[in-house]
């Protein structure tokens, strides 16, 4: 408590919301859409860290910090976290602008590239899959919000994104196609070709025979800024009574997450 008090972010609004935490910390990531959210969240999270080895230290070491020092530590290691992801801003985005020039030159306009994420509701009973097909260019050519009434493992849940939009792409006819997931466990054993999870290996065993019906078939794991897009879909999902698919009149929202991801020249198919 008194690390709170003295701690540089405030969350005087969910105070009664402190008997619960995931109550607790689910009203307090939807900072993340506010002015200086993202920060906030990233802050608190420190918070926890510093507070858990605190406890530790004291626990099996015997060591007791007070807290104006545990309080003193999380603001110097968040300044030096901040330092650190601008540098890596700014080598991302000059990365980003020539593999964007070169994939301008390269890529045709058969390339497709799909974005899939998983979301599991902390409230209700529910998974949200959000898909999103997009030219080289960074253009939506379809999307698709999937929801199912359960909860499963989240690699199963990713797995099973990647399946369907594989299953989307064959549908319509795609020969050449990159899928974009942020779940880098469920890339991985992919690109492993036989070392499954046994809780995802039908699924992945699915994957690999549908690889066989694309000319070009690829994998990449990207960050979830990178995928922002799809995460935001498959959070949409978990609030719907059926699956959705369009190809035209996509959400504002959506168009809005397009438009600033483009303003940055997001890698679109690595």
């Amino acid at each position: 408590m008194e690390v709170w008090k003295l701690a540089p972010v405030s969350w005087d609004g969910l105070v009664d919301k402190q008997h619960n935490l995931w109550l607790w910390w689910e009203e307090a990531t939807k900072a993340t859409s506010k002015e200086c959210g993202p920060d906030r969240v990233n802050l608190t999270i420190n918070l926890f860290w510093q507070i858990w080895k605190a406890q530790n230290r004291r626990v099996f070491d015997n060591e007791i910090q007070i807290s104006p020092n545990i309080v003193s530590k999380v603001q110097v290691e968040w300044l030096e976290y901040e330092h650190a992801r601008e540098e890596e801003k700014e080598q991302t985005a000059t990365t980003n602008i020539k593999e964007h020039q070169t994939r301008g030159q390269t890529a045709g306009d058969d390339d497709v590239c799909l974005f899939t994420d998983a979301v599991i509701s902390s409230r209700m009973i529910r998974t949200g899959q959000g898909i999103v097909a997009r030219k080289w260019n960074g253009m939506i050519m379809k999307a698709k919000a999937i929801v199912n009434q359960y909860k499963e493992e989240p690699s199963k849940e990713e797995a099973l994104a990647i399946r369907n939009a594989m299953l989307m792409a064959k549908q319509v006819g795609w020969t050449k196609i990159t899928i974009h997931s942020d779940s880098k466990s469920v890339i991985d054993q992919i690109h492993s070709g036989y070392e499954y999870d046994s809780t995802i290996a039908t699924i992945l065993e699915d994957v690999q025979v549908l690889t066989s019906h694309f000319a070009s078939c690829r994998f990449v794991c990207i960050s979830r800024t990178e995928n922002e897009i799809s995460h935001a879909l498959a959070q949409f999902a978990i609030q719907l009574e059926n699956d959705i698919e369009c190809e035209q009149d996509f959400p504002v929202w959506l168009m809005d997450l397009v438009r600033k991801q483009m303003r940055v020249v997001a890698p679109f198919c690595n």
